[in-house]
């Protein structure tokens, strides 16, 4: 038993050793660390997701009535816990049912804002992809989300 457990110690060094030396010298290495502010972000640019900051989410929000409808992607809980006035929940999750719903909105040629938690939450992203997918063109990712939202101001349903 012994041995076996000593056996099992010197493969995993031995390809941890391994795979650090590959990743330090592969083209597309694994960086050991990185910021997860710009990565929702970045990503949706590389979608052809345009991205606002507050400010603009702000300006839309004061747009008339049933010009923009905002689209939270967070949890059911934390969408019952408080959320954007207006906004409807369609948690990436369970995105199937929400289908109805959403074609009607992309068909309409609404803007859509799509937003979550904050910076780093892709649901947000990853939803607003799916839109895109079904259709929608006339779609903007509120990329800092409901916390910098409520934290300057912004109007918020309890």
């Amino acid at each position: 038993m012994r041995t076996t457990l000593k056996q099992i110690g010197i493969i995993l060094l031995v390809s941890g050793v391994v795979a650090l030396a590959v990743n330090s010298i592969h083209p597309r290495k694994i960086p050991w660390v990185q910021s997860w502010s710009d990565h929702v972000e970045a990503r949706s640019r590389q979608a052809g997701i345009k991205v606002i900051p507050l400010s603009v989410a702000l300006q839309k929000f004061q747009s008339p009535e049933g010009a923009v409808t905002f689209i939270d992607a967070r949890s059911p809980e934390e969408f019952a816990a408080g959320h954007i006035p207006g906004a409807l929940p369609a948690p990436f999750q369970t995105l199937e049912e929400q289908f109805p719903t959403l074609g009607n909105l992309i068909d309409s040629g609404q803007e859509l804002v799509v937003y979550c938690k904050n910076r780093e939450c892709d649901d947000s992203l990853m939803l607003a992809i799916e839109l895109q997918a079904m259709g929608a063109e006339n779609l903007t990712l509120f990329v800092d989300g409901f916390e910098v939202w409520q934290k300057y101001g912004g109007a918020v349903v309890p």
